[in-house]
C-alpha cells in the first residue's frame, strides 16, 4: 500500500520536486521554486488522489486518507531540523482537523504552538523516565462504612517538578504522554516504584488495606504489561492484595478483551480493581457483569454539585443500586465541599476521596 501511495504522490508533483519516505507511514515532499499557493494546490491534489484511491487486500477494500502539513521555505526558515519540526506540527494539526486536510504552517498559529508545546513535554517526559525524575504522590481514600481494615487507603498519583522545583500537575504533560504513546512506559515506572516502596516498607500501608494505581488505556492494550506486573509482584514479594488497579470506563470499553484477561488474571492473584470515572461512558454498563471489579469510582462530574443537583443525585442513586446488585463497593471522587459530603453519606457511599478529605502529598510522607 505504501508503494502505491508513493506512486500517487509522485503523479501529482512536478518533475523538479522530490518525494521521499521519512519513516513508517510518513512521506516528505520538497517542492522546489514553488510559490505557497501552488504548493497548496499540489497538496490538495495529493489529498484528493489518495481519497479516491481504494486499496484491495485479500478481497477487502480499504479507504485511506492523508494529512499534509505545508511549510513555506524562506531566508528565515532555519535549519532543516526546524523545517521538519514545523512540517510535523502542521501535519499534526491537519490530522486533528480530519482526514484529507492540508494545514499551512504559521509561527503564530495557536494549534501549532500547542503541538510544539507537546513536543517539548515529550522530551521532558523521556528525560524524566531516563533519569528517574518523576515523583509519586498519594491522596487519601477515606472509609465511610466503618470498614477500617479493608479497602483502598490512598491513590498513587504522578508528579513532576520544573527547573525551580515547583510541582507540575499531570494535566500539563499527560496529553503529550498519550499522544506519543509513552503511557505504558510511565505506568511501568509507577508500578515498579510503588512495589519497591511497599517491599522496603518505605511507605506505611495499614494491614488489610491497598493502594490504588491508575492504568491507562494504552497500557491496558499492551500485551506485555500483564507479564510485567506479575514479574514485579514475584520479584518484590509484595502481597497482591495490597494493590488496587484503577482503570477508566473508556479504557475498558476500548480494550475489552485485554481488560478482561488483565483483570481476570491479577484479580485471581489477589489484586483489587476499581472502575474509574464511572458514569462517563454508558458503553461499559453492559460489560460490568463480565468484569471482576471490586469498586465503582463514580465520575467527579456527578459528585461536584451533588448536594444541590437533584438530577445528579437521582443518577448517582441509580449507579449505587447497580453497584450493590453486582456486589461492588462505591467510591466518590473529587469531593470538595461539605454539602456534597453530606449528600454522599446519605446516598450510602463506602469511600470518599477529594480535597475536602486530604490533598495529594509526597508518597513517602504517608509512612
Amino acid at each position: 500500500m505504501l508503494r502505491e501511495v508513493a506512486g500517487l504522490i509522485k503523479e501529482k508533483v512536478r518533475d523538479s520536486d522530490t518525494v521521499a519516505r521519512l519513516g513508517g507511514d510518513e512521506f516528505g515532499m520538497l517542492l522546489v521554486g514553488c510559490p505557497l499557493e501552488k504548493g497548496r494546490q499540489i497538496a490538495d491534489d495529493v489529498c484528493y488522489a489518495v481519497k479516491d484511491y481504494r486499496f484491495v487486500w485479500r478481497d477487502k477494500i480499504f479507504n485511506i486518507g492523508v494529512s499534509i502539513g505545508l511549510v513555506e521555505v524562506g531566508h528565515e526558515s532555519g535549519a532543516m531540523d526546524d523545517l521538519l519540526s514545523a512540517a510535523d506540527s502542521a501535519c499534526y494539526v491537519a490530522k486533528k482537523q480530519g482526514k484529507g486536510r492540508v494545514h499551512v504552517y504559521s509561527s503564530h498559529d495557536e494549534a501549532v504552538a500547542r503541538h510544539r508545546g507537546e513536543i517539548q513535554w515529550l522530551q521532558r517526559l523521556q528525560s524524566a523516565l531516563s533519569n528517574d525524575e518523576f515523583e509519586l504522590f498519594s491522596q487519601p481514600i477515606v472509609s465511610l462504612s466503618g470498614k477500617t481494615k479493608s479497602g483502598p487507603a490512598f491513590e498513587i498519583l504522578l508528579r513532576m517538578r520544573d527547573e525551580n522545583g515547583k510541582e507540575i500537575s499531570p494535566d500539563k504533560f499527560m496529553r503529550a504522554a498519550e499522544r506519543y504513546q509513552i503511557m505504558p512506559h510511565i505506568d511501568r515506572w509507577v508500578v515498579q516504584r510503588t512495589l519497591a516502596a511497599l517491599a522496603s516498607e518505605s511507605i506505611g500501608l495499614p494491614e488489610g488495606k491497598s493502594c490504588a494505581i491508575n492504568i491507562s488505556g494504552q497500557t491496558l492494550a499492551d500485551e506485555g504489561f500483564l507479564e510485567f506486573v506479575v514479574d514485579c509482584l514475584d520479584r518484590t514479594g509484595v502481597d497482591a492484595a495490597k494493590i488496587c488497579f484503577e482503570v477508566t470506563e473508556s479504557a475498558v470499553v476500548d480494550n475489552l478483551a485485554h481488560a478482561q484477561r488483565f483483570i481476570g488474571v491479577l484479580h485471581g492473584m489477589g489484586c483489587r480493581f476499581a472502575l474509574d470515572d464511572f458514569g462517563s461512558d454508558v458503553g461499559s454498563i453492559a460489560n460490568l457483569k463480565n468484569l471482576a471489579m471490586d469498586y465503582l469510582k463514580i465520575d467527579g462530574s456527578f459528585i461536584r454539585d451533588l448536594g444541590s443537583n437533584e438530577v445528579n443525585r437521582a443518577m448517582v442513586d441509580a449507579m449505587i443500586k447497580l453497584a450493590r446488585t453486582l456486589d461492588f463497593e462505591v467510591i466518590a471522587e473529587q469531593v470538595e465541599d461539605n454539602l456534597s459530603l453530606e449528600a454522599i453519606r446519605l446516598l450510602g457511599f463506602d469511600y470518599v476521596q477529594g480535597y475536602l478529605l486530604g490533598r495529594p502529598q509526597p508518597l513517602l510522607a504517608v509512612a
